[in-house]
């Protein structure tokens, strides 16, 4: 889930520096538009991992 809000972040990051009215981008509110100019690329973004696959790596059951 977090991803996909940073992945909508993203997407407005780019938009908004393509020319995209802030206006034009639902009438966002300061926290929201600095939370999506502050958005990572994916490949910047840690993956998440899942806690059983991390015990089962670390211990090898």
């Amino acid at each position: 889930m977090k991803n996909q809000q940073e992945d909508f972040n993203l997407l407005a990051q780019q938009l908004l520096t393509e020319g995209l009215s802030p206006k034009d981008f639902d009438d966002s509110s300061f926290f929201s538009l600095m939370e999506t100019l502050n958005a990572r690329k994916k490949e910047d973004r840690a993956d998440l991992v899942d806690p059983l696959e991390a015990i089962k790596q670390t211990y090898g059951v």
